[in-house]
């Protein structure tokens, strides 16, 4: 019995960081508003080493950030200069996406976009 428990757990844990361990690839929209244009980004997540990656396309410029994998987002921080912060997040269960955007004394916005789970062409090496 104590050998089916334990091969039982030995099962599911294996099960989970194989999950943890594989990259995910998102296609998220900020939608144009308030005199702002919309935004594109691709996003890599990499949940085993806390990272996310992306690619901006309206700007044709990457960044990889440090991220918190909760269990229910992924949210990420960019310091900019002058105490600015842009503070983005990806939610789990409905793959929401939020750019919070704060320059001290200046703006406090908040975007919210969508993403959707891309699945990688077939590579060739």
């Amino acid at each position: 019995m104590k050998a089916i428990k334990f091969f039982a757990v030995a099962a599911v844990l294996a099960t989970n960081s194989a999950v943890a361990s594989e990259l995910v690839y998102l296609s998220c929209d900020l939608p144009a508003r308030d005199g702002i244009s919309a935004t594109h980004f691709d996003f890599t997540l990499d949940e085993k080493n806390g990272t996310v990656s992306y690619f901006v396309r309206e700007a044709n410029a990457t960044n990889k950030e440090k991220a918190v994998f909760g269990p229910n987002a992924i949210t990420w921080a960019n310091q900019l200069s002058l105490g600015s912060t842009i503070t983005r997040t990806i939610s789990r269960t409905d793959l929401s996406f939020t750019q919070k955007t704060e320059i001290p004394g200046v703006v406090n916005r908040q975007e919210a976009g969508t993403c959707e789970l891309v699945t990688p062409s077939e590579r060739k090496f």
